[in-house]
């Protein structure tokens, strides 16, 4: 549409309010006829009946001609004011995206997330709508949407977030692609995340750590398909886990219980990280101290053996053992292991538990002495009221129970003298017998390592999965 404008934008600019110059003038009959001609040249008429008119500030006056022009040939469906509903400054795709970011929302923008069933872990997609059709915002405004995800069963690389005007079909998406976001999530921990939706199409993710929102990458075109078919077929948790600690409270000094106390600590602590519901890992424990000398088969040992923790959610045993204190032991030889085990044992049996079948059931001896004798024997001390460590073991075992330890027995040249090394002997014959079915070292396996071995890996079957998941796999 030449009509004699200037190709200088500050002329042309000054040409269009209607300025007069040096310039010959534009004709205002040419100008009003190349407007009608670039209207049927340039607008389908299929789009007759959907116009909005972005109508210039007063002073503008050829683009007023244009205006009226428009208006006289055209049913708008809306004008626009540029200084009322539109900005007076910036360029017209700026106005135009101002525009749209008020108009209503067609189709409901939906998040796409993984979903595992709980009974047969198979996997599918799951559509969480962020901001449903019809919503609609101000000039100016923003909406927000918050959801929590979950973490899957891989470290490290960032979970997809595709978010759909629509939601797409199984097989690929045959709704539009408003944005692909990314976000690091703990394996199988939570995330709270929150969306910014500025306008049909523009949905934004806030930084976890700013709280800055950003756009999505645009993605390869057959990236975003392979994320929805390109699921796991099944992930499998592995048996639920009931965990059972035997904590032994009496050391040499305060620093050498306090360590078992921490380890014990720390290992709960980890795995309430991994299930703080107690939905796939239970956990329970037992503290002991020495026996009491005037302890007989009449008198209470109350200050022998703490109540139990019964089995329930690790943060709770975790609480439990805030009011634990360590004690100093009157003799090195020997502990109240063989009272914990038959507390364990009994507390366990009372504990009852969800498809017994299917419980992995362990029992972890944290501890430094080895259990009393049911007699006395040189001098190694015995148990009081004769308990015998090795049937209570023997129970154990016959229950189910896979009893493991994490021990620091007392380490050295052996004792010079008949006595000592009988009772070293016993010591070593003892925790051999009570590691059969395993073991860990101070010093060598830490709680995050003890927790991980405890647990044994998920089974997936199928590619990993690249998406969140709506809900907990646990």
């Amino acid at each position: 549409m030449a009509v004699g404008l200037d190709d200088r934008d500050e002329i042309r600019r000054f040409q269009l309010a209607g300025g007069i110059g040096t310039l010959p003038a534009i004709s205002r009959t040419e100008f009003d006829t190349a407007v009608q001609h670039w209207l049927k040249a340039y607008l389908p008429p299929s789009y007759e009946h959907s116009v909005v008119l972005l109508a210039p500030q007063a002073g503008w006056v050829l683009l007023e001609r244009a205006a009226a022009a428009v208006r006289s040939v055209l049913p708008l469906r809306a004008e626009l004011r540029r200084g009322t509903e539109v900005a007076a400054r910036g360029s017209t795709a700026e106005a135009v995206r101002e525009v749209l970011r008020t108009a209503p929302l067609l189709a409901d923008h939906v998040l796409t997330l993984a979903l595992a069933d709980r009974g047969t872990g198979a996997v599918g997609t799951y559509h969480h709508a962020l901001f449903p059709a019809g919503s609609r915002l101000g000039r100016g405004e923003t909406a927000t949407a918050e959801v929590t995800v979950h973490g899957g069963l891989d470290a490290g690389e960032p979970l997809k977030l595709p978010v759909f005007a629509g939601r797409p079909e199984p097989n690929g998406p045959a709704a539009p692609l408003v944005a692909l976001h990314e976000a690091v999530v703990g394996v199988l921990a939570p995330a709270r995340l929150r969306f910014v939706l500025r306008g049909p199409g523009e949905v934004e993710l806030a930084d976890s750590r700013t709280g800055v929102p950003h756009a999505g990458r645009k993605p390869a075109a057959v990236e975003v398909p392979a994320l929805l078919t390109r699921l796991p077929h099944r992930i499998l948790p592995p048996p639920p886990l009931e965990l059972h600690l035997t904590v032994e409270l009496s050391g040499a000094d305060r620093a050498e219980t306090e360590e078992r106390l921490t380890f014990a600590r720390d290992l709960l602590a980890a795995l309430a990280r991994q299930d703080p519901t107690g939905t796939a890992i239970r956990t329970g424990t037992v503290g002991h101290y020495d026996h009491e000398i005037h302890e007989n088969s009449h008198t209470p040992r109350g200050f022998t053996v703490l109540p139990p923790v019964p089995a329930g959610p690790a943060p709770v045993t975790l609480a439990a053992m805030d009011g634990w204190q360590p004690a100093r032991r009157g003799q090195d030889l020997a502990s109240s292991l063989e009272d914990a085990l038959r507390v364990v044992l009994s507390g366990r049996a009372a504990s009852g538990g969800r498809r017994p079948e299917e419980v992995r059931r362990v029992l972890l001896v944290v501890a430094r002495r080895p259990p009393g004798q049911p007699r006395q024997h040189g001098i190694h001390p015995a148990c009081p009221l004769g308990a015998d460590w090795r049937d209570e073991l023997a129970r154990l075992r016959a229950a189910g129970v896979r009893v493991m330890t994490r021990a620091d027995p007392v380490t050295g040249p052996p004792p010079a003298d008949a006595p000592g090394l009988a009772a070293r002997r016993y010591a070593d014959a003892a925790w051999a017998e009570l590691s059969a079915e395993g073991s860990f070292r101070p010093g060598r396996d830490s709680a995050a390592d003890v927790a991980r071995a405890l647990t044994p890996p998920w089974r997936l079957e199928g590619p990993p999965c690249r998406l969140a998941f709506a809900a907990p796999l646990l």
